[in-house]
This record gives C-alpha cells, structure tokens and sequence, in this order.
C-alpha cells in the first residue's frame, strides 16, 4: 500500500513537473511544425537569467521575475525566431543545425560564467518545509508545481479554444496555405506562439530552481524529457501532450518505487520507442493541435 501510494502521488507530481517542460515545445511542434532544438537553452535563460539579475545586477526578487521573462521574451524573437525560425523556415536542416548551435552557445556562456563551482541560489521558495501525504513525503513546494500545470493548461486551452487569436492558431496547424489565403498573417502568429512556448518552462523553472539541482548542461535532459513527452502525445497535439505527461510520470514513479530507480530513464525511452513503432502518431493525431 506504501507503494501504491507514492506511485499515484508521484504520478501527479512528476507528471504535472514534465507538462510544464513539454508545453511550451508542443506548442511550437503544433503550430510551426519544427523540432525547436533551441529549446533547451529556454530553461537556462530562465534559471541563470534571474541569478544574473539577482547577483551581478542585484535588481530585487519581483524585478528580476518580471526581468526575466522580458530576456527570455527577447531571446526567443531575438535569437531564435526572426535569424533562424523564420529565415530557415524552408530549409529544415538549415534550422535545425541552427538551432542546435544556439542552444550549445547558450550553454558553453552559463558554463564560463557560472560554472557549476559557483552555485545558483534562486529565492523563489513558497514553501520551504516537507509535506506528508499519507505515507509519503514530498516538497511542498511541488504543490506549486501542480497548480501551475493546471492553471497554464487550462489558460492554453482557453485561449486556442475560445479567442480568436486562438482561432488563427489553430487554423494555421491545420491549413497554412488555407489560413493566408484567409488573410491570417501567420507569421505574427508564429511570433506569438514562440512567445507563449517559453512561458511554461519559465515558470516551471523559477519553482523547482531552490529544490533542483541547478547547472548548466541542464538544458539536454529537460530537452530530451520535452521531446519524449511530445513524441509520445503526438507532435504538436497538446491534449496528448497532457496524457503524455502524466503515463511518463506514471512510468517514472512505477519503476522508481517497484523496480530500480536507476532504469526510469531508460523505461521511459523504451514505452516511446515502442509507440513510435506501433502508433506513430503517438497518442493524439498530430495533425491537430487540441
């Protein structure tokens, strides 16, 4: 019963931490149709942008907050979407070097002035003690990260289901020719949803950052848990990316309490290949974006 217990409370709690990192990368599958390798540089903007902010400028805690999503806002336009996405939009292996590049020259600049000898200690803790759930423990600090996970998806799905803007969005995942033709400009449209796909790992990251371990090749893992999680629901599809999340945290929390911690990541790698091989699609048709 213990067991069972801490798999179904760590199925929430994992699953909800994995749709905050996959969100933002489904959200540009769905509706720019790439791969954005750039993507793990998103989570080290955030942690390192706010140590910066914090330590070497030494703005305060809510400055640096609202600091950091106006640099990540930047660096996403800036850096990724007008040079390479919307350059290289036609030439995929063009854009994916590109963006890979990207994502390594954000890492080897955290890596020279912020090594992990440094330490990064971000103050964004609600909640500081243990909480006991039966027989289980957890941060209570993860709690925040379930409610985040609601609110943001229930925001993503309000937005694209009931907006117009949302409307447009959806429109272009479907018919992009069909959407010009229509008069969408698409290409405001894919600068906004390059803006709302670095909003979940953001505020992912500045909850977990005072309970994780914070360093700067971070980037690969959280990539590589956004790629499995996306793959598995469906390119692009954020309604599979929702069950998505939580089978992963499922998956992560069985073998982690039943088995060897040791094999989660290698569980999870081999239920993706095995759906890759037996439903390609994944969970959701990915031709759709909700």
């Amino acid at each position: 019963m213990d067991a069972i217990q801490s798999i179904l409370v760590y199925t929430v709690v994992l699953g909800s931490l994995y749709l905050l990192i996959a969100l933002g990368f489904s959200l540009i599958c769905g509706v720019l149709g790439i791969f954005n390798l750039g993507y793990g540089a998103t989570f080290l903007v955030a942690i390192y942008g706010m140590w910066m902010l914090l330590s070497t400028i030494g703005v305060n805690l809510w400055v640096a907050i609202i600091g950091v999503f106006i640099l990540q806002f930047l660096f996403t336009l800036g850096i990724i979407y007008f040079p390479i996405v919307k350059r290289y939009m036609e030439k995929e292996e063009l854009l994916l070097t590109s963006l890979l590049l990207v994502s390594l020259i954000v890492e080897e600049t955290v890596n020279h002035f912020y090594p992990v000898t440094a330490g990064v200690d971000i103050p964004t803790a609600i909640f500081s003690h243990t909480l006991q759930l039966g027989s289980v423990s957890i941060p209570a600090q993860m709690l925040i990260v379930i409610i985040a996970a609601v609110l943001i998806t229930a925001f993503f799905v309000y937005f694209l289901m009931k907006t117009r803007i949302g409307f447009k969005i959806r429109a272009i995942s479907q018919q992009l020719e069909a959407s010009r033709l229509l008069g969408v400009r698409v290409e405001r449209v894919y600068a906004l949803a390059m803006i709302l796909s670095v909003v979940p790992p953001t505020i992912c990251m500045l909850i977990i950052a005072p309970i994780w371990a914070i360093e700067p090749n971070m980037g690969h893992s959280l990539l590589q848990t956004a790629i499995l999680v996306t793959i598995l629901g469906g390119l692009g599809n954020l309604r599979g990316t929702v069950m998505a999340s939580f089978i992963v945290g499922l998956i992560a929390s069985s073998v982690a309490f039943l088995g060897n911690p040791r094999l989660v990541g290698m569980s999870i790698l081999l239920v993706v290949f095995f759906v890759m091989i037996f439903k390609p699609q994944g969970i959701a048709k990915s031709e759709t974006l909700w």
